[in-house]
């Protein structure tokens, strides 16, 4: 049963890392877009962060001896998702995004600040989960490695004349939605995970004393 869900956890990672190249083959080649704001392949990494909050709200009811953890895990992605559309938040006023990331932030810390030793040991248990490792994976991927290798001086010493802004942003959109399916991916994994101990403590026979 292990190696079955092991071969479909590869199987959806490799369908969301070829979703993301398709969309990034529909922004450059089909609708010649540039990769701005408004694109198939921000799009798909909006609707990936959607998906990996809704996940982890979700487990704040469907798994209690982590409830704090999964809530803190989906204000972080929320976060990250406010931040992601910030084009639209620009709507309202430039640079709005910032407060209604840090609204949100505030209210999840705020709730989970209540129980600070249960969450602090939800949070120590969360690294020991299968997934985690991929998690962060996904998150260096995002943060880090597509900010850096994404730098407008690096393309334009590597490049010179040649150097097109569309190469850049694709090198930059597709390490960053690369792991965005990272997260996600473990994301799902980690979900069914998480039913499947919260099943096992319900079916444990209590102890007698």
């Amino acid at each position: 049963m292990f190696l079955v869900r092991t071969m479909i956890y590869i199987l959806l990672a490799a369908v969301l890392a070829s979703a993301v190249l398709f969309g990034l083959w529909l922004d450059v080649h089909v609708l010649q877009d540039k990769l701005g704001e408004i694109s198939v392949t921000e799009t798909l990494q909006a609707g990936m962060l959607a998906a990996i909050i809704v996940i982890h709200f979700k487990l704040v009811n469907d798994s209690a001896f982590m409830r704090n953890c999964n809530l803190l895990i989906g204000g972080f992605f929320l976060a990250m998702l406010i931040r992601e559309l910030d084009g639209l938040f620009d709507l309202i006023s430039h640079g709005s995004w910032v407060w209604f990331a840090l609204f949100s932030s505030i209210i999840v810390i705020a709730y989970t600040a209540r129980h600070p030793r249960r969450t602090l040991a939800e949070l120590s248990r969360y690294p020991l989960t299968p997934y985690y490792g991929m998690m962060i994976s996904g998150l260096l991927c995002i943060l880090v490695f597509s900010r850096l290798f994404g730098m407008h001086s690096l393309w334009e010493s590597a490049l010179g004349d040649e150097y097109l802004r569309v190469v850049k942003n694709m090198v930059e959109e597709g390490a960053e939605s690369f792991g965005y399916t990272l997260c996600l991916t473990a994301s799902i994994a980690y979900y069914f995970y998480q039913l499947r101990a919260e099943r096992s403590l319900n079916e444990q026979p209590p102890t007698v004393s």
